[in-house]
């Protein structure tokens, strides 16, 4: 009977550090297909605002012309600030990726898989470290935010209207948010300052918002660090102010180029 008793107890420890084992191993997509672009193929149109839409219903996942870079920053899900550069090609490579994943699979699953995918595909290894670091803090104002709920029906967007002068010259730009986050909008106000802006207000919701941005002759940036603090604050009622922080920053220590018919 006691010999009985130690092999089940045996075989339920063996089939438990078996589901261990499964429950470590890093997502994955079922198939990939990864393409490298032409030398000199241009970034996509909106690249450089770091908004991407990769994913799609039925776990699809499609990247055209992106960066070793790009998609490094959008899995991980930091701002171009928060690494190290690694290999100049990382920035300059264009590849094609589709792939597919469950069709429920989700799009914080579909950036865990993507980080698997530049693991096993590229060689990418890297470190975190904690760093202190200047940048941006945007935080409640002593007014309510003033930050609307979305609308039924209302889709996911960013929109930039230019308001011209009699001469045509752009004097003010408006940026038009529907079902945006505020995450999502520091994070597209990061790549243009070239900071980390970081979103501690506590609002993780999605909001509609509109924010306009008035150039002058001192500051003909739109996004000039002393225009979008004023803005921040007078229309939205959120401060935004430059500090040292501790930020999670990602220490490239290798990858590889990708060739041709790349795909399993």
């Amino acid at each position: 009977m006691t010999k009985i008793l130690t092999f089940a107890a045996l075989l339920v420890l063996s089939l438990d550090h078996g589901h261990c084992e499964d429950l470590a191993k890093p997502l994955a997509f079922e198939v990939a297909s990864i393409t490298p672009c032409p030398p000199g193929t241009p970034a996509p149109a909106m690249e450089h605002t770091g908004m991407a839409d990769f994913t799609s219903p039925g776990g699809r996942f499609r990247a055209s012309a992106t960066s070793l870079k790009f998609l490094l920053e959008w899995a991980y899900g930091i701002q171009p600030t928060q690494h190290s550069d690694g290999p100049a090609w990382i920035g300059i490579d264009r590849y094609d990726i589709v792939a597919k994943a469950e069709g429920n699979a989700t799009d914080a699953q579909m950036k865990l898989m993507v980080q698997t995918l530049l693991a096993e595909r590229f060689k990418l290894k890297l470190h975190h470290e904690r760093k202190d670091l200047s940048a941006y803090v945007v935080s409640v104002g002593k007014t309510a935010p003033k930050l609307f709920a979305p609308k039924d029906g209302e889709t996911h967007s960013l929109r930039m209207s230019v308001q011209t002068g009699p001469n045509q010259k752009p004097v003010s730009y408006r940026v038009i948010a529907t079902r945006f986050t505020l995450t999502q909008l520091t994070d597209i106000f990061a790549r243009q300052m070239e900071s980390v802006i970081l979103n501690q207000t506590g609002l993780d919701g999605e909001y509609d918002f509109t924010l306009d941005l008035t150039p002058d002759e001192e500051r003909p940036n739109p996004v000039d660090a002393t225009l979008l603090i004023t803005a921040m604050r007078e229309q939205l009622g959120l401060t935004l102010k430059s500090q040292k922080v501790p930020v999670d920053f990602l220490m490239i220590d290798g990858a590889a180029k990708v060739v041709a018919g790349n795909e399993r």
